[in-house]
Order: C-alpha cells, then structure tokens, then sequence
C-alpha cells in the first residue's frame, strides 16, 4: 500500500462540496498531495475553511491541459497519479498526463483515454450500444451561427444545456418555442466554471421518469457498482429576466449496489465499453419509466455533493481509495455485502434555510436516526469573491446551503418521506 511513498499524488481542480476524498487517500498512503486550481478558487477555498493540500498550484486556466503541465513539469519524476477532482477539469486532467506521461496515461496504460464531454457520451452510445435508451438530441455551436438549424423535429419540452458543464449549470427545461431561443441565447451568454467558454449546446428530448445515479469503479474494464442513488429534483427559476426554469438535485436516497436492478449494472457495463473507460471512478446519472431505463451522462471522477461520503455510510467502502487502488495497484475492488435492517438505506438532502435544519431536527423527536451537518460561513464573508468572474459560476450553484441531513432507514420510502419533510417548503413551491 505504501510502495509509492515520497511520491505525488495530483488532483486537477478542488471539489465543492467540501470533502476531500483523495486528499484523505494520499495521507493514509504518504503520498504529497498537490491541488491544481485556479488562484481565485484556492483564495475562496482559504476563506471556506477547506483542508489545504500539501502543495497548491495555482493555474489561470486549468481547464487548459498545457497549463496544467507546465504548472507540474518540475514534479514530473515524482507523480504517481493524476486525477480529476471537479467536472470542468477532467478532460485536461487526461490530457496534461498524457503530455506528462504519468498515470493513468503513462507508458503501462494498455490503452490512451479521452473524457467524453455529454454530446460525445451520446454519439458513443449511439455507436457502440445502440440498444441502450436515451433522449433524442442534436448539438449547437455556441456561437449565433447555430441559430439557423431545423429545431422543430425534437418537440417540446426540451432540455438544454451546455455540453462541457456541470454541477447543473446552465441546465433549462422549456415548453415552448420562445422559452427555447431564451435558452439557448441564456447559455451563450454564461460562462463555464473558471470563467471559460462551453463547447457546445445540447438540446434534448424531456424524458419523463425517476432520476437516478450509479457510483462505481471501473477496473480494467469492468464495472463495479458501489450503489445507486434516488433523486428528488426540483425546478428553479433562473435569475435572468425571462425567468428560465432549471433542475436543482437537491436530496439524493442511496442503496448498496449489490441491490440494484439489472438493468443498472447492464448500463454501467455498456457505458463502459461504449466510452473506452478501463479504470478509476465513475458515476451516470439515468431516468427510469415504463419503457426503461435511459442513460442522461456519465462522469469518470467522483461524484460531488457529498455523495463520496454517502457510498460509505451505505457500504462501508472507500470510492476513493477503491479508484486510487485500481490504478496503483493494479487492484479489483472488493465489495461488501449490502447492510441489513436500519441504514439500509442512507438519505441526504442540502438545507437552504434555518427552517429546514429545523426540520430536520424534528425527525430526532420522531425516532429517526439522523445527523444535521451545518456548513460553515467562508472566514471574514465573502471577501470580494463574488467580484472575480472566474468564480461567477461557482457562486451561482455552490453556495445558499445552510447545511445537510443524512438520515438512515429500512426502506426507500421512508427515507424519501423524511427528506421532503425537511424541504417541503421548496417542494411547494
């Protein structure tokens, strides 16, 4: 476990839900930990309060994989593994390790891998796993010169979002032809998380159903399920003046993945094999309805929002060490068996006001085994950060939480009564 001890552990982009899964990794395994970020984000990380890694780099453009490597040129010798800690870095974070040749793109990787943005996903599976459901779509440039294509064919409602984002931003669901032009026009005018442009739009056919997401690990191209999770989604209104409806996940029901339908574990599988990923975390977001299961993205890194610590309390495994041991070590996961009885099941839902940590409180007098986790406010307040327009999109998705509940129970059911317990005045709204 310790082979690669005085070596580097690299993490390209910090995580926002204020764990630091690999950073825990790479103690436990006297690795140096190094966080490449963008300076703005590193100041606001100090004034959060956030552990600091062993060495930060700070890279105006991380997103930019030459940046990235010539940022860690001088560690080169002595990196044992570089991965992605947020979405909007992933695709550099493969790309700067193959310039570096470090892991996982070095010279022992039996194959090169390109993170495949949410159009590329589609067009795999289209390809490659033409039996697997998912909406109907078509791309846009970002650019006005998109504006002419044939829209009509997919219907209302649509979904449009960028197609390198994340975190749910610039995600909007329409019902009509004039909602669409604001949409889209909405998203040309936004930014990407540090401040850089998006790729290109992606309009999608509304599939009605239940969302849920899948955390696993893939080693050597197999799929290992952790669990699954449930989601409650609610719709906000966006701040630009024509009032766009968007998605929020806000509370998240998570089960073993031994107990996943298999229909679960078959699309894990296939979105492997579609998308060439052989080894590290990954995580798919899908809706299931009556006529199946249809796949939404993928993500190959750890999962935000807390879910990191939520596969843990469900299984008592490491999603981070796991994808950390399947590139240094060479090593399969081990799975557990899934718990039995209370905490079978484990809840989480983000609290945005003092009545909603109220609330979650109250489910104690209930009986319900429950923590209320209170997040605390960043050092000395916002400190100029909402000033800095590399951290505008930061600031749009990542902050207005006043804390968490995780709760445990024997059934899905439960669990989902109790968190919308906590926010039903959102719920109504």
């Amino acid at each position: 476990m310790n082979s690669h001890t005085g070596s580097v552990f690299v993490q390209v982009g910090a995580t926002r839900d204020g764990l630091d899964p690999y950073l825990n990794v790479a103690r436990k395994r006297s690795l140096s930990a190094v966080l490449v970020e963008t300076p703005a984000y590193l100041r606001w990380r100090r004034q959060l309060g956030r552990s600091a890694f062993d060495v930060e780099i700070a890279v105006e453009h991380p997103a930019d994989p030459e940046e990235v490597r010539a940022a860690l040129e001088p560690l080169r010798p002595r990196i044992a593994l570089m991965l992605p800690g947020f979405e909007r870095y992933t695709a550099s974070t493969y790309a700067a390790a193959e310039l570096l040749g470090v892991p996982p793109q070095d010279s022992r990787a039996d194959v090169r891998f390109a993170p495949l943005d949410k159009s590329g996903q589609r067009a795999a599976l289209d390809n490659r796993a033409p039996g697997v459901l998912q909406p109907r779509y078509l791309t846009l440039p970002v650019g006005p010169e998109g504006g002419g294509q044939p829209l009509e064919h997919l219907g209302l409602p649509l979904v449009i979002k960028p197609s390198d984002g994340g975190g749910g931003l610039g995600v909007f669901i329409v019902e009509e032809p004039a909602q669409r032009d604001h949409a889209i026009a909405q998203i040309r005018a936004m930014t990407n998380y540090d401040g850089g442009a998006f790729s290109q739009i992606v309009l999608e056919e509304y599939v009605r159903g239940t969302e849920h997401s899948i955390q696993a690990v893939a080693h050597r191209g197999r799929a290992f399920v952790l669990t699954t999770c449930e989601k409650i989604i609610l719709r906000e209104r966006s701040r630009d003046p024509n009032r766009l409806v968007g998605f929020r996940e806000v509370a998240h029901i998570a089960s073993h993945g031994a107990l996943a339908p298999q229909a679960f574990q078959d699309l894990a599988q296939r979105c492997l094999d579609a998308t060439g990923y052989r080894s590290g975390p990954f995580h798919i977001d899908l809706i299931e309805n009556a006529r199946g299961v249809h796949f939404v993205e993928m993500g190959f890194r750890l999962s935000g929002a807390g879910i990191v610590a939520l596969v843990r309390r469900v299984t008592d495994m490491d999603w981070a060490e796991l994808s950390v041991a399947s590139h240094l070590d060479g090593r399969e996961p081990a799975l557990t068996r899934p718990p039995q009885g209370e905490g079978a099941i484990v809840g989480q839902a983000t609290l945005a006001s003092e009545d909603e940590l109220r609330a979650a409180e109250q489910l104690r007098a209930r009986g319900v085994r429950v923590e209320v986790q209170r997040f605390a406010a960043p050092a000395g307040g916002a400190g100029g950060a909402d000033e800095d327009p590399s951290l505008t999109s930061d600031l749009l998705r990542h902050t207005g939480f006043v804390g968490r509940v995780v709760l445990h129970a024997r059934h899905p059911d439960e669990a989902r009564a109790n968190l919308r317990h906590c926010i039903a005045t959102r719920l109504e709204d």
